[in-house]
């Protein structure tokens, strides 16, 4: 049974998570109207600063999984399947699912403005 500290620990990384992908939608937007302006500079700008924003999101990710690696192993597939988007029956973990669910949906917004950028690119 994971502790509070181990659900509010995995919350937090979570949130985190959640206002990365928010700035990365947001120059994903930016980039867009710099691509639609034929903005090179700004386009290359913008590039930069996103794959600043996804290194982050992937030590998050990282993060999150040494939290797994050091719980008891029964702990840590608990943990791994919430953060894969599974229901917790555990009270606790709650406000985690809903915070993986609603990273999952900026993070579909997010690829749908790359593919945007992407078609307009290409």
């Amino acid at each position: 049974m994971l502790k509070h500290g181990d659900w509010m620990a995995a919350l937090s990384v979570e949130k985190r998570m959640y206002q990365t992908l928010s700035e990365v939608l947001e120059t994903t937007e930016c980039m867009l109207d710099a691509v639609e302006r034929q903005d090179q500079v700004s386009v290359h700008m913008y590039l930069n600063l996103r794959q600043e924003q996804v290194n982050q999101l992937r030590d998050c990710k990282e993060l999150l999984q040494k939290q797994c690696q050091m719980l008891s192993k029964a702990d840590g597939e608990l943990l791994r399947k919430v953060l894969a988007g599974e229901a917790s029956e555990d009270p606790e973990g709650a406000a985690l699912c809903q915070q993986v669910d609603r990273n999952r949906m900026l993070l579909e917004r997010t690829l749908r403005a790359d593919r945007m950028v992407s078609q307009r690119l290409g």
